[in-house]
C-alpha cells in the first residue's frame, strides 16, 4: 500500500478497524457536516454495558428536524442538511475499506415540508434501484414501499470542481474509483411521528428473538459471535435419517432470506408434512454481528462470511467455524442458502452441477428447480444456474457440496425488488416458504420423468453430456462484491518464487500467542460462559486468491472485561427502535437447551 493513500487511512483502535474517511472525499459538497464515526463504538459500549437503548437516537438536529441513525441495524455516519435538501454518508461496514449498500435512518420535521435526500457514498455500480424506482418507508405505523419519479441512481460526480479538492492525494483517489448517489424527494405531512428508510424492509437481532423464543422448535446457541451475540440452531423433533439443512442471512442486507426463512419456520410450527420425510436443522441467523452494526455485508471482523466455508477461521469467522461443525453431523440431503439479489427480479437458484453421464443425471440435477417452477408465478428458471466457478469454492453451496458430497446444495436468490415492479411482501414470502417445502416434499432422487423438462432442454442435456462440459458458465451471481473494495489492505508476507516466476508459498510471520483472551461473552440475552480463543501463527499456502478474499480482517486485541447479566429484561411496550413492532417479551425460557 502506498504512503500516500495511508494517510488517507485512519485507525479505529476500539474497533480494530481502519476505515476511509468519506467526509474527505466530500469536503466540497459537505459544509460542516454533523459526522460521527464513533457511533458504532457509542453502540457496542452500550450494549457491552448492559444499556443497550432500543429507541432510537438522534444523530443530528437542526432548527426544523432530527436525524435518527444511532440504533440497531443503522449505519449513518454524517449528515449535511443545506435548506430543505439533507446529504448523507454511510458507515462502511466494520473492519473494511468501505462496503456500502445497506442504508437504514430515520427523519422527524418539526412541521410538515418535502425534502431532497441524497445518499452520497453508495457502493454498488449495478443495481435494481436505477430500473424499479423503489425504497422502503416507515411511515403511518407500518413498512411501505415508496414510488416516485423523483428517485435517481446515478454516479456521484466527484470529478466536478464542486467536489474537487485542494489535497492532490484525495482529488486523485475520486477519480480512482466510482461511488454512486441514491436522491430522492419525500414528502412528511405530519410532524409527530419518525419516519424511517432502508434499502429492504429491516429484519433486525430482536426480530430474531421473538421469532426463537416462540418457535416449537427446539433450540440451541451453538457458539457467540465476535460482538458476544448467540448463533441460534433450531431443529424439529422428527425422528428421520435425512436432514434438511438451512441457512439465512450471511449477508446483513439482504435481509428478504430472514423473511422467508421465518415463514418456513412458522411452517414446520403448524406441523407440515415434509416433515413425515425430512428433519430440519434451521440456522436462521448466520451474521447477527452485521445486522446488529448495520453491516452491508461483512460480519463484525470484516470478514465475508460467504467466502469463508472452505477452510473457516474459528479467530475470525467462529460463525462459519461452528456451524460447518454442527452440519457435518448429519446425514444432509438439502441445504439452502437463503440470500437476497439487487441485480435481478424475481426468484431463482444456484446450484452444483455433478458429473453428467446420462440424461436420468441431469433430470436429477434440476429436478428441484423444476419442482419449486410448478405454479410459482415468483420463480424464475431461466435465471438459475448450475456451474460452480473457481471463485465460488469457498461459498457455502459449493464447499458443502465438495466437502460432504451433499447433491441438493444450493443457493436460493431472491430479488430486493420483487417481480414486475413489485415489491415481495409478506403475503409473498408466505407463498415463497410454502413453495419450498412443497418442492422438497415431493423431490424424489430417482425420478426420471422428462415431462418436467420441455424438449429443447433434454436435447441441451444430450449435447452437454456428448461434449462432456458443464453448462452455464456465467452464473451472473450477486456474490461479486470486489466493488465494495475501495482499497485492498495487504498483509505482510514474504513470497518464495520458481524461475517462472510461480508462487510457493506465502509465509506470515508468526505471532507469539497471545495470554489475554478474545471473549466471546453472550451479553444481549443470556449468561453463557464465554469462549476464550487465542491468536495463533499461521502459514498460508496460496494458489488463486479470489478477489473476495481482498476483505482483511484484524484480531480483536481487546477483551471484553464487562461483567455478564444473568437476564436481559426488555421493558414491556413496543419496540421503536427496532422498528418490528412487537409486544416486547420477557424471556423466561432461556435455559431451553437441546
Amino acid at each position: 500500500m502506498s504512503v500516500q493513500i495511508k494517510k488517507l487511512l485512519k485507525t479505529n483502535k476500539d474497533l480494530g478497524n481502519q476505515f476511509l474517511d468519506f467526509t474527505q472525499l466530500f469536503q466540497k459538497k459537505l459544509k460542516e457536516p454533523t459526522l460521527n464515526i464513533n457511533s458504532r463504538k457509542e453502540l457496542i459500549k452500550q450494549y457491552q454495558q448492559h444499556n443497550f437503548k432500543h429507541e432510537p437516537q438522534s444523530f443530528f438536529e437542526s432548527s426544523d428536524l432530527i436525524v435518527y441513525g444511532t440504533f440497531e441495524n443503522s449505519n449513518i455516519m454524517a449528515v449535511q442538511q443545506d435548506g430543505n435538501e439533507l446529504n448523507i454518508l454511510l458507515n462502511g461496514d466494520t473492519n473494511t475499506n468501505g462496503c456500502t449498500q445497506w442504508f437504514y435512518f430515520g427523519i422527524q420535521v418539526k412541521q410538515p415540508q418535502q425534502l431532497t435526500l441524497r445518499i452520497l457514498n453508495n457502493r454498488r455500480e449495478k443495481s435494481l434501484l436505477k430500473e424499479y424506482n423503489h425504497i422502503r418507508v416507515f411511515d403511518n405505523d407500518k413498512w411501505n414501499y415508496e414510488t416516485t419519479k423523483e428517485l435517481y441512481y446515478y454516479r456521484t460526480n466527484i470529478n466536478h470542481p464542486f467536489y474537487h479538492s485542494e489535497d492532490s492525494l484525495i482529488a486523485n483517489l475520486q477519480q480512482t474509483f466510482a461511488l454512486h448517489t441514491l436522491q430522492f424527494n419525500y414528502n412528511f405531512t405530519q410532524n409527530r411521528n419518525i419516519v424511517y428508510f432502508a434499502l429492504t424492509q429491516p429484519y433486525t437481532v430482536c426480530n430474531l428473538y421473538h421469532l426463537v423464543y416462540h418457535s416449537k422448535m427446539k433450540h440451541k446457541v451453538i457458539c457467540n459471535s465476535p460482538l458476544g451475540l448467540p448463533i441460534f440452531k433450531l431443529k424439529t423433533k422428527h425422528k428421520t435419517s435425512d436432514v434438511i439443512v438451512i441457512l439465512a442471512r450471511q449477508h446483513p442486507s439482504e435481509s428478504v432470506g430472514s423473511f422467508i426463512c421465518e415463514e418456513i419456520i412458522k411452517f414446520l410450527d403448524n406441523g407440515h408434512k415434509v416433515q413425515n420425510k425430512y428433519k430440519f436443522v434451521i440456522f436462521p441467523m448466520v451474521n447477527p454481528d452485521g445486522v446488529f452494526l448495520g453491516n452491508s455485508r461483512c460480519n463484525f471482523n470484516g470478514v465475508d462470511l460467504n467466502r469463508k466455508w472452505d477452510l473457516p477461521n474459528p479467530n475470525t469467522e467462529p460463525e462459519v467455524y461452528q456451524i460447518s461443525k454442527q452440519i457435518k453431523k448429519y446425514k444432509v440431503a438439502f441445504l439452502i442458502d437463503l440470500h437476497g439479489h439487487s441485480k435481478k427480479l424475481n426468484q431463482f437458484l444456484y446450484g452444483c452441477s455433478t458429473q453428467i453421464k446420462h440424461i436420468s443425471d441431469y433430470m436429477r440435477i434440476k429436478q428441484f428447480s423444476r419442482l419449486l417452477q410448478q405454479g410459482n408465478d415468483y420463480f424464475s428458471y431461466k435465471d438459475c444456474s448450475f456451474s460452480v466457478r473457481q471463485d465460488r469454492m469457498s461459498t457455502a453451496r459449493v464447499a458443502m457440496w465438495r466437502k460432504l458430497q451433499i447433491n441438493n446444495s444450493m443457493t436460493i436468490e431472491t430479488s430486493l425488488y420483487g417481480y414486475a415492479k413489485k415489491p415481495f411482501e409478506k403475503v409473498d414470502f408466505i407463498q415463497m416458504a410454502h413453495h419450498i417445502l412443497n418442492a422438497i416434499n415431493n423431490y424424489d432422487e430417482n425420478q426420471v420423468d422428462p415431462q418436467l423438462f420441455d424438449a429443447q432442454e433434454i436435447s441441451q442435456a444430450y449435447k452437454i453430456i456428448k461434449k462432456e462440459k458443464n453448462e452455464d458458465q456465467a452464473s451472473g451471481s450477486d456474490s461479486d462484491a470486489e466493488q465494495d473494495i475501495i482499497i485492498t489492505r495487504y498483509s505482510r508476507t514474504k513470497a518464495s518464487f520458481r524461475r517462472d516466476s510461480t508462487p510457493l508459498m506465502v509465509k506470515s510471520k508468526p505471532k507469539p500467542s497471545s495470554e489475554i483472551p478474545i471473549q466471546q461473552s453472550n451479553l444481549f440475552f443470556k449468561n453463557e460462559q464465554t469462549q476464550s480463543l487465542k491468536k495463533i501463527g499461521s502459514y498460508q499456502i496460496r494458489r488463486k486468491v479470489s478477489r473476495m478474499n481482498s476483505f482483511q480482517s484484524q484480531i480483536i486485541d481487546e477483551a471484553y472485561n464487562t461483567p455478564l447479566p444473568t437476564v436481559y429484561n426488555i421493558q414491556s411496550k413496543q419496540l421503536k427502535g427496532t422498528l418490528d413492532l412487537i409486544k416486547a417479551i420477557q424471556v423466561k425460557s432461556l435455559s431451553r437447551q437441546q
